[in-house]
């Protein structure tokens, strides 16, 4: 059961006293399968291993396939890898690739591709660059809404019918130091169209739920500042749980890594 560390009404605490999945149930079956954008490095490869062992079918989807070598070269040794082309910003190829897999059940689609850009000059009140604004927001919030839609169908005929988006920070909190103002603020907006995802699909049985990794070093950082950064395996295996156990009831809500529920 998740541990969610905020007091919750009681009306919704009696709705969650069991998971959703029995326990070891994640994985028992080959044919789960599971879709995740950005999986050529980071957080999303991360999500490609653990799932590749639990024995899921696995979408792995990039931006350039042809320059994803590690990606690559993992799927090459796991006949359960698919590596595929998604851009978010070719809605056209989202379409396409859609279309390929029409007849799949997606158990688990997971937004995980973004922009993450800052700090810069940019993206500080005073001296926004707009087309930035834009092509921010297109990656951000467009392309993940366009691959809900895209591959509704494909969750909606699964049997854990999970929709999934990383976010960032504490809510609106996140980040409270200037030059992040496009990320952050399009991350919100995320947040917001993740609810609206869900208000939309919850009658059809699908669950939606936004994820907050913790502060994750992917990109060869160091933790010199005590940041208190989680280890990337623990904190995908953390957001993978929380999609194990998540419940209906919930849907449309932030939860942390760690099982706390974001108010």
């Amino acid at each position: 059961m998740i541990l969610f560390r905020r007091v919750l009404l009681a009306a919704m605490a009696m709705l969650i006293t069991a998971p959703i999945f029995a326990q070891g149930e994640m994985g028992a079956e080959a044919q789960n399968a599971v879709l995740i954008t950005g999986s050529n490095r980071g957080i999303g490869f991360e999500f490609v291993k653990q799932y590749s062992d639990l024995g899921w079918l696995v979408i792995a989807t990039t931006r350039n396939p042809d320059s994803a070598e590690e990606l690559n070269a993992y799927a090459a040794d796991h006949d359960n890898v698919v590596v595929e082309r998604l851009d978010l910003l070719d809605h056209e190829g989202i379409d396409a690739l859609a279309a390929k897999y029409k007849d799949q059940p997606i158990d688990v689609l997971l937004n995980n591709a973004g922009l993450m850009k800052g700090p810069e000059k940019s993206q500080m009140v005073g001296t926004i660059d707009y087309d930035e604004f834009i092509r921010t927001y297109r990656i951000n919030v467009m392309g993940p809404l366009k691959v809900s839609e895209a591959f509704y169908p494909n969750v909606k005929k699964s049997d854990h019918k999970l929709m999934a988006a990383l976010t960032t920070g504490k809510g609106k909190r996140g980040i409270p130091v200037p030059g992040f103002s496009l990320y952050k603020t399009s991350k919100a907006s995320l947040d917001a169209m993740q609810l609206e995802i869900a208000l939309r699909w919850t009658r059809q049985g699908l669950r939606v739920v936004t994820l907050l990794p913790g502060r994750v070093l992917t990109h060869g950082e160091t933790d010199a500042g005590g940041t208190n950064a989680i280890p990337i395996e623990e904190s995908v295996a953390g957001m993978i749980k929380v999609m194990d156990e998540f419940p209906i009831e919930l849907t449309g809500t932030t939860v942390q890594w760690d099982g706390e529920l974001i108010q």
